[in-house]
């Protein structure tokens, strides 16, 4: 799926959201709420006080969605308008804004893993700086008196660097396999200070570690996406995993950390013969195998992964 949307946008963006399992979106302005947000969601938004008083962001709308239990996170200078929707992402230029109706807008919806491997970085990046909403905290936005006067201005520009690091859009197949040894102490303090910022729980946290020195390591980025060929513990055949998205990027001395997330629940794994004959049939120029770290061109990355839908589905 590949649209652009502009008077459909927002009509699209709720049905596509009320399917959703789990929604996410950095929205620089909000006084509605288009995506229903529930339990569990993220919504990065604008709440500066500035933009709080001009009727920019409505304090009673994060009042509600905070009691709902969504994760708020207030992010001055922020402009972005982008929804992480499960595999699907939005980008364009609405806000969740009560006049977004009655302007013209645009946005793209899409399923590219390429794209939704970005947008999940993103918000994932805008929630490690931005500061967490607490009930207290909205408790103070909702004394703010809003003075609406024609328009916003919003958060006073300069002010904040920009938290986002350069996003990565590139596809990588490489191979993997279990680790054997636990982690040492110094490792394992910087998986728990992964957690932390990634909010999850260890146990729940998906990485691989890689040589510091080795290319892989130092082009991959946050916002990148593995195919990973996995060699199980005990496992007599390999597996190749769907692509996920890079999360976080951890360097040390000597290895690279990759945190990563999770994968698409319309891909499945495929063992690594079907694979090949996959990537075969595809003309894919390169050897595989359980020992690589191969940079896939953009069109064949688009190509292998429509392809792995298409032999799923007939699976």
């Amino acid at each position: 799926m590949q649209r652009v949307l502009s008077s459909d946008l927002w009509k699209t963006v709720t049905a596509q959201a009320k399917k959703a399992k789990h929604r996410q979106a950095a929205i620089a302005y909000v006084t509605e709420d288009y995506l229903n947000l529930r339990s569990g969601d993220v919504l990065v938004v604008d709440a500066s006080e500035a933009t709080i008083r001009s009727g920019g962001t409505d304090a009673n709308l994060l009042n509600e969605v905070h009691q709902r239990g969504v994760q708020l996170y207030d992010c001055p200078d922020l402009h972005a308008k982008v929804m992480l929707l499960d595999d699907v992402a939005v980008v364009g230029s609405a806000n969740m804004f009560q006049s977004s109706g009655s302007l013209v807008e645009a946005a793209i919806i899409t399923d590219q893993s390429s794209i939704v491997s970005g947008v999940a970085s993103f918000i994932e990046q805008l929630k490690r700086n931005p500061m967490r909403l607490t009930s207290d905290k909205i408790a103070e936005l909702c004394k703010i008196e809003v003075i609406r006067r024609g328009g916003f201005k919003g958060a006073a520009q300069g002010n904040l660097k920009n938290p986002v690091k350069r996003l990565g859009n590139q596809t990588w197949l490489i191979g993997v396999h279990d680790l054997v040894r636990e982690s040492p102490a110094d490792e394992q303090r910087k998986i728990a200070q992964a957690a932390s910022k990634l909010e999850v729980e260890e146990h729940e946290l998906s990485w691989l570690r890689w040589k510091a020195d080795s290319k892989f390591a130092r082009e991959c980025r946050a916002g990148d996406q593995l195919i990973q060929i996995w060699t199980r513990a005990g496992a007599k055949r390999l597996i190749v995993c769907p692509a996920v998205p890079v999360l976080l990027k951890q360097k040390s001395a000597t290895w690279t950390r990759f945190y990563l997330g999770s994968p698409s629940k319309r891909q499945q794994e495929l063992p690594l013969g079907r694979f090949k004959r996959l990537l075969e049939d595809l003309d894919y120029p390169k050897r595989i195998g359980p020992s690589i770290a191969q940079l896939v061109q953009p069109e064949m990355a688009d190509a292998i992964l429509k392809a792995w839908k298409a032999a799923v589905k007939s699976s």
